[in-house]
């Protein structure tokens, strides 16, 4: 059974085409009533696919609505008629929604026609505090780069808080608006103002992440997170911490105090140099490499667990989920828990079948609302040795 099936069955009057381009499935209920479907699909969903262990209920989101960090619209220019194919979201806050009322309302004047053509998206990331806008253009010649900075002159101007723009070049106009392979003879990426990176304030330090890196949409929740992934995992001192699609390091730091060493793993270089920057600055001595993590590079490329110290493991990978041969490879590192988080709930039975064949069962389930309004999940599960 699909997740998405589940949240069908439990919610009256569902259908596929009641769906938005957003996946806002769920986004007109209230979120008591959203809670409450969520968590009768996902216990069913457990109960049919016939997984150990059954869910604790749904850590909520703080802000249910409003939340999303990072947003994004796709431009359509034909000839005398501008189109965002995406609408003014609930899910968004309210400054991202202006912010591409005025970028439409300046798109749309016959000055700006060279640079509406050549736009594939406009997206917009930062905190709940300031934000950022990238334009993904399918070309940066002088004519592009003049409007460019021309409006990125309104936006400083903005009551919105633009602390910075940029602008990314993808000729392939790729659906995947950040990470679409850029041309390598061109300049791909190029600063109009304001710093190359984004940062988020975590209380007690501060980490910085690349502008067209990953980073949790959902900041309302990163708190949560952390906490949860720390009860979880559950790192005492002689422990060796490997954290797996560590991104810029937000696992790495912010559990890696309570271990013996950190090992940080993410196969984009930008990210992998924000988190060794971050090390230097907080005097952290962990250590960060960046490769592909595939059964291959498990077995000849991390150092091999020492005899008689015990290893934890964290991977949180993308929404399609591990390379094959990365669970059983991680395994045989006898790592004594392993705290594997799941984007796509879909992806579940077959990893949790995969790490029970290699003899490891699962100790508990913590679903958290990250993505409200819409048919998804993010899912803690803490495995040990049997």
């Amino acid at each position: 059974m699909f997740f998405e099936q589940a949240i069908a069955h439990n919610l009256p009057n569902y259908t596929k085409e009641s769906d938005s381009a957003y996946g806002e499935t769920l986004a007109p209920l209230d979120y008591k009533d959203e809670l409450k479907v969520k968590n009768e699909a996902i216990r069913e969903f457990w109960e049919v696919n016939r997984l150990a262990r059954g869910p604790q209920p749904i850590v909520a989101s703080p802000m249910p609505r409003n939340y999303r960090t990072t947003s994004k619209r796709q431009v359509e220019m034909k000839p005398g008629d501008l189109r965002f194919n995406e609408y003014d979201s609930i899910l968004e806050p309210e400054e991202h929604n202006a912010i591409y009322r005025l970028l439409f309302d300046k798109l749309i004047t016959p000055a700006y026609k060279p640079l509406a053509y050549a736009l594939n998206w406009l997206i917009i990331r930062g905190t709940y505090k300031y934000r950022v806008v990238i334009f993904n253009v399918k070309k940066l010649d002088a004519s592009i780069v003049r409007k460019l900075k021309q409006i990125s002159e309104v936006l400083q101007q903005s009551p919105y808080h633009v602390t910075a723009a940029h602008a990314y070049v993808d000729p392939t106009g790729s659906n995947y608006y950040l990470e679409a392979k850029r041309p390598t003879d061109t300049l791909n990426f190029k600063q109009l103002y304001g710093p190359r990176e984004l940062s988020l304030d975590l209380g007690h330090f501060r980490l910085k992440y690349p502008v067209t890196g990953f980073s949790q949409i959902n900041e309302s929740q990163i708190h949560n997170l952390i906490k949860s992934a720390s009860r979880l995992l559950g790192l005492e001192k002689g422990d060796h911490f490997l954290d797996l699609y560590c991104g810029y390091g937000l696992f790495s730091f912010a559990l890696g105090e309570a271990a013996k060493s950190v090992l940080g793993v993410e196969w984009e270089g930008p990210s992998i140099d924000c988190a060794k920057a971050s090390a230097r600055f907080l005097k952290k001595n962990y250590k960060f490499i960046a490769g592909k993590i595939d059964e291959t590079f498990v077995q000849m490329r991390l150092p091999r667990p020492i005899p008689g110290e015990p290893e934890r493991i964290l991977l949180d990978p993308p929404r399609k989920g591990t390379e094959p041969g990365v669970i059983r490879a991680l395994a045989m590192r006898k790592p004594v828990r392993v705290l594997h988080i799941f984007c796509g709930t879909d992806e579940i039975p077959a990893a949790l079948a995969e790490w029970e064949r290699y003899g490891y069962r699962v100790k508990e389930v913590l679903p958290m609302d990250l993505f409200p309004g819409t048919p998804h999940l993010e899912t803690l599960v803490a495995l040990e040795k049997k």
